[in-house]
């Protein structure tokens, strides 16, 4: 081994020992731009990458960069709004390299200027375009720059973008788990802010992996009836009693909920 090599050597050693050191502040990010800025200072301490984005498709299908809170290189900000980011679909080319990730999920390599064209002219990076899955599911990409990337910058940054896969779950999961405090207080299931919510969610990723997306509406046909002979407090007693069986009848994948004063079974997959 030559002096080259050892040098190369210890500075992968380097990289992957700053990566070890760091990667868990990915995890129990408060928001989803706290997360986009942990991932943009590891991609941009541990890999050198002269820009690091995280890409998630938003409730239409279009790809854009999340952008961080936190304080970025003037060079970094002008090489985002030089090449887009905040609209990644804008360029066709960088859609398919996006979407060419999520048909066959692994890490590609592209030039610059085959993803953005004219607006990346004259700039050497090679553009790493890493998937990020979690739980069987794709739900979008890190995007890294890098002058010159070797096999150790590919581990890298298919590592970073795994436990970015696992914190966006981790992240959703807490936003759930808060909005499942906004109960319908008749129908005693969570309100109509969050059956929304989901249902923007499913359709977005029916449509992203073609699947199927079933909605059952379900009113109690008697509701006014009981209400008329035995009361408010008795009949909201007896639609909590209902809410509360259907959370136990549906299926763990389906989202449950309250809409326009009747009762929503989101049904995933069917």
């Amino acid at each position: 081994m030559d002096r080259n090599d050892t040098a190369a050597g210890q500075d992968a050693d380097g990289r992957l020992t700053y990566l070890a050191q760091n990667l868990t502040s990915l995890h129990g990010a408060a928001d989803m731009k706290w997360l986009a800025g942990r991932f943009e200072f590891l991609g941009e301490h541990s890999l050198g990458a002269t820009l690091t984005a995280l890409v998630l498709p938003d409730e239409g299908g279009a790809y854009r960069a999340i952008k961080s809170a936190s304080p970025r290189p003037a060079s970094a900000q002008d090489l985002w709004t030089q090449l887009a980011l905040d609209r990644v679909s804008s360029s066709a080319e960088a859609l398919a390299a996006f979407q060419e990730s999520e048909r066959s999920p692994q890490l590609r390599t592209f030039e610059l200027t085959a993803m953005f064209g004219e607006a990346a002219a004259g700039r050497p990076e090679v553009a790493l375009v890493t998937p990020l899955t979690f739980n069987r599911e794709l739900i979008g990409a890190g995007l890294f720059l890098l002058p010159a990337p070797d096999e150790t910058a590919t581990t890298i940054a298919g590592v970073i973008a795994s436990h970015a896969a696992v914190a966006i779950y981790q992240l959703r999961g807490r936003e759930e788990a808060r909005r499942l405090h906004s109960i319908d207080p008749r129908l005693w299931v969570p309100d109509e802010d969050f059956l929304i919510a989901q249902l923007r969610r499913e359709v977005a990723r029916a449509r992203r992996y073609g699947r199927d997306l079933g909605i059952a509406l379900l009113r109690l046909e008697n509701e006014h009836e009981a209400r008329a002979k035995f009361g408010d407090f008795y009949a909201d007693h007896l639609m909590r009693r209902v809410g509360g069986q259907l959370v136990a009848s549906v299926r763990d994948t389906d989202v449950l909920g309250a809409l326009h004063g009747a009762y929503a079974v989101l049904h995933t997959d069917t």
